[in-house]
């Protein structure tokens, strides 16, 4: 089953294009600043690699809850040692890593 006979793909695609700025990846890089801030104040820009269209710089539509948080907390790291401890449960023995290059290095110079 197709598209209702009333829906002209076509020229709905080009309506949307029509409304959206257009600049080729190079203009991106180059003036990268001023197009971030005219996505972020709503306008949409197709971005276009080799005459083709290739990326769209828009404003996020929504914010995940931890993005849009107070940014004044400080972030909270992984307790990363509980993690490598659930595979490695049993310290290693010998040196380590640091006491290797310092050994090294001491070697070379």
């Amino acid at each position: 089953m197709g598209p209702p006979a009333d829906l002209d793909l076509m020229r709905v695609r080009g309506q949307i294009l029509h409304k959206m700025k257009m600049i080729t990846e190079e203009q991106m890089v180059e003036r990268f600043g001023e197009f971030s801030q005219l996505a972020h104040d709503g306008q949409s820009i197709l971005v276009t690699r080799g005459g083709q269209p290739w990326v769209v710089l828009s404003a996020p539509t929504n914010v995940p809850k931890a993005a849009a948080a107070d940014t004044e907390q400080p972030m909270q790291w992984p307790d990363f040692e509980a993690h490598w401890r659930k595979h490695f449960p049993v310290p290693l023995s010998g040196p380590t890593a640091t006491e290797i290059l310092a050994e090294d290095k001491e070697d070379r110079f």
